[in-house]
């Protein structure tokens, strides 16, 4: 738990003397889809897309108090409290990072919704419930590079399983009208005058997404109607040029990005 305070909760290496023992959490699953989908005026129909929901992570506690040093079941309760409703000054979120052996760290960020407990229960039980606005779990670690030279062609290994965005730095090697990213297939184009040395910023994440010139915004260059760039799972071949693939005017200096994963 990533507050003010930090506090990590073993699930494999539980130690007796803990104040607080996890007993298990739920809501870690893939998050609930939302599928659009249309009627025609006869039979059958059309699939629009999908957006992912809000995720709802459980904790199943036992308080454990400490008698011999006098921390009664109230004191662990305020533990709690402050844990979980005032995890730190500036915000009311907590995160929450997840660790295991398999894979790298990854976290979620939510906000504490209710955390019922029957007080003069003899049970020494509590259980905190959260939601999370962004349903995905993400790397602790970012990834990042770069090349003084630039690369034009460039495969990039990814091991979230699901897709994500990721910011790019561009920088143009000879005058063009057109710059072109393409990942997999999938290609952002951008018309303008771009001059020598022009570096163009494209953060393709939802919720972050921009483009820059020069440190201007400039979406407006954007062509209508492009999906925006992400990575999927595997190796992503990213290819950067003008007008036409490999004529090596546009050249990727820099880029980084946060791996994405459904659930653990």
């Amino acid at each position: 738990l990533n507050g003010e305070t930090p506090y990590t909760l073993d699930i494999d290496a539980v130690d007796s003397d803990d104040l607080i023992i996890i007993k298990s959490i739920s809501g870690l699953d893939p998050a609930d889809l939302t599928l659009f989908t249309g009627d025609y005026s006869r039979d059958g129909g059309y699939y629009q897309g999908r957006r992912l929901g809000g995720r709802n992570p459980v904790f199943n506690l036992k308080l454990n108090p400490d008698y011999v040093n006098d921390i009664e079941i109230s004191d662990v309760r305020e533990m709690l409290y402050e844990m979980f409703y005032e995890p730190q000054a500036g915000s009311d979120e907590l995160q929450v990072v997840l660790k295991d052996d398999r894979r790298p760290d990854r976290y979620f960020i939510g906000a504490t919704e209710k955390m019922p407990a029957d007080i003069f229960a003899k049970s020494t039980d509590a259980q905190i419930s959260m939601v999370c606005v962004d349903g995905y779990l993400r790397s602790v670690t970012a990834v990042n590079a770069s090349d003084a030279v630039g690369w034009t062609t460039l495969p990039v290994a990814y091991e979230g399983t699901a897709k994500t965005g990721l910011e790019m730095e561009l920088k143009v090697k000879t005058a063009t009208t057109v710059a072109t990213v393409d990942i997999g297939g999938v290609t952002m184009t951008l018309t303008g005058d771009f001059a020598v040395d022009d570096i163009i910023v494209i953060n393709t994440s939802y919720g972050e997404r921009r483009i820059t010139l020069n440190g201007v915004d400039a979406m407006v260059l954007l062509t209508s109607g492009p999906e925006w760039v992400q990575l999927r799972r595997g190796t992503n071949t990213i290819k950067t040029y003008g007008s036409v693939e490999g004529d090596a005017k546009v050249a990727l200096m820099e880029y980084t990005y946060r791996a994405a994963w459904w659930g653990i």
